[in-house]
């Protein structure tokens, strides 16, 4: 057949594939009405966005509530307080320990008896009913909800705002005792929001029951804003707020919104997810200059496809630049590189590390006995051996011929030298010679850890030198130098 035949029919069928993929596609997006659009968000998506967003909620902000909620029950703090609240010391260890457990922000108890504020950094001020500022835990006092949800100012710490969980405690005869709870920093409240909105691309906030936004992406919201001052949502604000749960519709600026809503007892708080109703229809839009480019992006795939075809070859050919071909470990020239980096480090965060410099005992012998093919067995077994005996973070690395090294990050000498100890010992129960099952192989390991001031050459240099020295004393054995 003339190639420039098959080539033409070639470039005809491809042509007719595309001609009725962009009608297909074309007759698909014309099927797609605003209205259905519409009501498909408000009734589906955004309830969607709602529940997942409640379920990262309960996970990530709820946490608290349940922390505070054992602190009010745990039997210490009963015992504790009931004991005349002696020695305080006590509870700013369990304070500290709570918080470093949970990783909360704060941990903190007020005893209703003295009302004084125990936090996990020490004993803090009596606090006063006639003051303002500590209303919040009168409010607690007060209450007949075993918890509440206060954002305030967190004396305790730069006066930073922060969301604090106050649960009342109560003795076996329910009388109060105290307020324990624990507490969020307010701007990771926000940087949660910001996620949720990157992830669902939906505008999320929260409203307490005044109408008044408590968390919000941008900061200038969070607290000053009230959803009864925002154009077109205000006018529907009260109704909004008497529901547990909604979907309603808005214009702002011109803009239509779609919002839906959802009460969080647990928080006494709603969850509102917006959408501009011309970002949804972007997505039709979007779908139309798709199919104008169904052409262009088959090209694209098939571009990507070979390119990531090549990706695997390169990594392929990398990898094969860093190995070593017989025994799988890093070569000398990686070795090199990251031995650079490890001294940076060192120099930078004075964290000690350790090379182990190996050498196979008697080599030459057993490839003059054995051949040069059992030399080459016994050296991939001895990787296997490192390979066992070493770390994850430790690096492998033949350093030529019979001889090894090892990185081994974290690790003074002390423990190089148990590294090395294991090694050797595994080598002398290895058996590398199935004709020769009482023939053991040995190797001799210098160790030496880095010091200020080492380069490259005098670390690989000492580690040399104390492996030579191990094979002078008699081999099968660890100097450190």
């Amino acid at each position: 057949m003339n190639p420039l035949s098959l080539r033409t029919k070639l470039i005809s069928l491809v042509t007719l594939i595309l001609v009725a993929g962009f009608v297909a596609t074309n007759v698909l997006n014309y099927e797609v009405s605003k209205g259905a659009l519409r009501t498909t968000i408000l009734e589906n998506e955004l309830p969607l966005s709602s529940n997942n967003i409640y379920s990262a909620i309960q996970a990530d902000l709820l946490r608290p509530i349940f922390i505070s909620s054992m602190m009010a029950n745990d039997t210490f703090v009963h015992d504790w307080v009931l004991d005349g609240e002696n020695d305080p010391a006590r509870m700013v260890r369990y304070l500290t320990q709570m918080r470093q457990t949970y990783n909360a922000t704060t941990a903190y108890f007020i005893s209703g008896a003295s009302q004084r504020y125990y936090h996990y950094d020490g004993v803090g001020q009596v606090l006063n009913e006639a003051n303002p500022a500590d209303g919040w835990f009168f409010a607690a006092r007060d209450m007949k909800e075993p918890y509440a949800v206060n954002v305030d100012f967190n004396y305790q710490i730069d006066g930073n705002i922060t969301i604090f969980i106050n649960y009342r405690v109560t003795d076996a005869q329910g009388n109060f005792i105290g307020v324990t709870g624990v507490g969020l920093g307010l701007k990771s409240v926000s940087n949660l929001v910001k996620a949720y909105q990157e992830e669902f691309r939906r505008n999320v906030y929260f409203v307490d029951d005044s109408g008044l936004i408590r968390v919000h992406a941008e900061p200038k919201m969070a607290g000053k804003t009230n959803i009864h001052d925002i154009d077109g949502l205000g006018a529907i604000a009260d109704d909004v707020l008497s529901r547990p749960r909604g979907s309603h519709t808005y214009t702002t600026k011109g803009e239509k919104i779609l919002l839906t809503t959802r009460y969080i007892p647990e928080l006494k708080w709603h969850l509102f997810i917006e959408l501009p109703e011309f970002e949804a229809l972007k997505d039709i839009k979007r779908g139309f200059i798709r199919s104008l480019l169904i052409g262009p992006m088959v090209i694209l795939i098939t571009i990507l496809l070979i390119a990531y075809t090549i990706n695997i070859f390169q990594r392929r050919l990398e990898d094969m630049a860093i190995t070593d071909k017989l025994t799988g470990l890093y070569n000398r020239e990686h070795f090199d590189l990251s031995l650079t980096q490890a001294i940076k480090r060192f120099n930078r965060d004075k964290r000690p590390f350790s090379l182990l410099m190996l050498d196979i005992d008697h080599f030459k012998p057993i490839n003059d006995e054995f051949g040069h093919l059992a030399g080459d067995a016994v050296i991939r077994g001895t990787a296997d051996i490192v390979r066992a005996a070493a770390r994850e973070s430790d690096l492998l690395c033949r350093w030529g011929g019979e001889e090894f090294i090892i990185l081994a990050s974290d690790c003074t000498a002390k423990d190089a030298q148990r590294l090395s100890d294991a090694i050797r010992d595994a080598m002398r129960a290895a058996k590398f010679f199935p004709d020769a099952p009482d023939r053991t192989v040995t190797i001799s390991v210098g160790v030496s850890e880095v010091r200020p001031g080492d380069d490259e050459i005098i670390m690989i240099g000492r580690a040399d030198q104390a492996m030579y020295a191990a094979k002078e004393k008699g081999r099968d054995r660890t100097e450190t130098l």
